[in-house]
């Protein structure tokens, strides 16, 4: 069996470890900069390393008997590239969101990336805006593989939206700008008065906490709203069975960040909620306006205010939307067959199958 070397951002479960530890017919070894980035320990396994401690990358490729590597961000990818000099195996880059930008990115980024484009083999936007991103910046389109992050479904269980009274409105998102957590709180004042029943729960961690909690304060928002950090997935999956409507209000962040597509959404739609967002980056490939979800401009609390009002005075809609979601995710988001098709590019690299 094949082995590749995935090199990734850390060690967590956020960090696409399908990815890296479930692609069929292939094992691995997943290797992270420095120890500090090996931050959930359950995931810590013999097959676990650490790049600060390979001094030579032809030796440690040959005592593990590598046949590919895998950045799975672009930077990352440049770092890699001393492994592909020194053994010249083929080397495969995800591009995910912020590494398709210059959005605080080094001086001489750029330069990088556009070696990494000639001298990797393949790379993998996690969608088509961020394909045509890399393409503008150079990148041959005959390198490129679009492979869209998958959702588990059988950890991911569909449920009929609920017709009763409750108006629970989740986000789930770093706290972060272009994740418009901001944006939605404002929102969601507006329409607090017109129904005094409606929370929103907005969970996540990040550079941005305290500014949503002065924020919430100033908006006078008191409890109905909650603020909660970050948690295990199992308990973030309880949070989404009881919500009633998901809204992801991502926006380009005044740096220059972008999305891909969030895997939240993803993950909403096919638990069956129904879900709000924005015409941004990549989400216009997962959620088609008014069949999955309802769309809204991005950076925008007017448009973001009226479509919160019309789904929540329109639940007889909700039921069409969810199902269409949970389709749509089926169809094209499922992670087994991601996975395969990501085996399926390693096999065309290695000339197998």
């Amino acid at each position: 069996m094949p082995k590749s070397l995935h090199l990734n951002l850390r060690v967590d479960p956020t960090q696409y470890v399908s990815q890296i530890r479930d692609v069929p017919g292939y094992d691995y070894l997943h290797m992270v900069r420095q120890p500090k980035y090996m931050v959930d320990i359950s995931l810590l396994n013999e097959k676990v390393h650490y790049l600060s401690e390979v001094f030579s990358p032809k030796e440690f490729v040959k005592k593990n008997n590598i046949s590919l590597l895998h950045a799975h961000h672009g930077q990352l990818g440049v770092l890699l590239l001393p492994f592909k000099e020194e053994t010249n195996l083929p080397l495969v880059t995800s591009i995910r969101g912020r590494d398709a930008t210059l959005a605080n990115q080094p001086v001489g980024y750029l330069e990088n990336m556009r070696m990494l484009f000639e001298q990797g083999e393949r790379f993998f936007p996690v969608c088509k805006y961020l394909a045509d991103q890399i393409c503008s910046w150079g990148c041959p389109s005959e390198k490129i593989r679009i492979l869209y992050g998958g959702v588990d479904l059988e950890k991911y269980k569909y449920r009929t939206p609920s017709m009763g009274g409750t108006q629970n409105i989740l986000s789930i998102g770093r706290l972060v700008e272009k994740k418009g957590h901001h944006i939605l709180m404002k929102a969601f004042q507006s329409i607090k008065a017109k129904y005094p029943n409606a929370t929103l729960t907005i969970i996540g961690s990040g550079e941005m906490e305290e500014y949503l909690k002065s924020l919430a304060y100033q908006l006078n928002l008191g409890s109905s709203f909650r603020l909660i950090n970050h948690l295990p997935k199992d308990v973030v999956r309880e949070y989404l069975t009881h919500a009633d409507l998901f809204c992801a209000a991502s926006m380009t962040a005044s740096n220059g960040d972008v999305e891909g597509i969030p895997n939240t959404l993803k993950e909403a739609m096919a638990t069956g909620v129904p879900v709000i967002s924005t015409f941004h980056a990549g989400i216009p490939e997962l959620i088609t306006h008014n069949q999955e979800g309802i769309l809204v401009q991005e950076n925008n609390v007017d448009q973001l205010e009226n479509a919160l009002d019309y789904m929540l005075s329109h639940r007889n809609i909700w039921q069409q939307l969810s199902l269409a979601g949970r389709r749509k995710v089926e169809k094209s988001f499922e992670l087994k067959q991601q996975l395969l098709l990501q085996a399926r590019y390693y096999d065309e690299l290695l000339g197998r199958g």
